[in-house]
């Protein structure tokens, strides 16, 4: 084998290794988002819960409301109301909603991120073998 077959041969040998160091590095960022999403998703099963708790009260109180017929309809209205504002004064939808808005917001970035990184390891691959190849055709 000739020397400039050599030189050749280990020039691609380092452009490969440079390759798979490039995409080891973007393996650990797609494991740590896929890591973010399961945390989020454990998060949006809690405040899923949360929200069906909440939905159940609800409706419990409209079974108190109905199997306490002998309440006069404005006593029981004021404390239904009472207890739909408890609720709503706890901002526990409003913050499920919210959590989730700002989850998703996490996860595009976190999309948009990798998806840039890639494109730049690549691209940076490209002008690296252009450079290679001018270099070797000066020679």
């Amino acid at each position: 084998m000739s020397e400039e077959m050599e030189r050749l041969l280990d020039d691609m040998i380092t452009k490969i290794n440079q390759i798979t160091d490039s995409l080891d590095g973007t393996i650990a960022q797609v494991e740590k988002m896929n890591e973010s999403i399961n945390q989020m998703s454990k998060t949006f099963s809690k405040e899923t819960v949360s929200l069906t708790e909440n939905v159940r009260l609800i409706v419990e109180a409209l079974k108190q409301f109905r199997v306490q017929s002998n309440k006069s309809v404005n006593e029981l209205s004021k404390e239904l109301n009472s207890k739909v504002k408890d609720i709503w004064d706890e901002d526990k939808i409003q913050k499920y909603l919210e959590n989730t808005k700002k989850e998703i917001n996490t996860i595009k970035n976190t999309e948009k991120a990798v998806s840039d990184n890639l494109y730049y390891a690549q691209l940076l691959t490209i002008i690296k073998n252009i450079s290679t190849y001018l270099k070797q055709i000066k020679k």
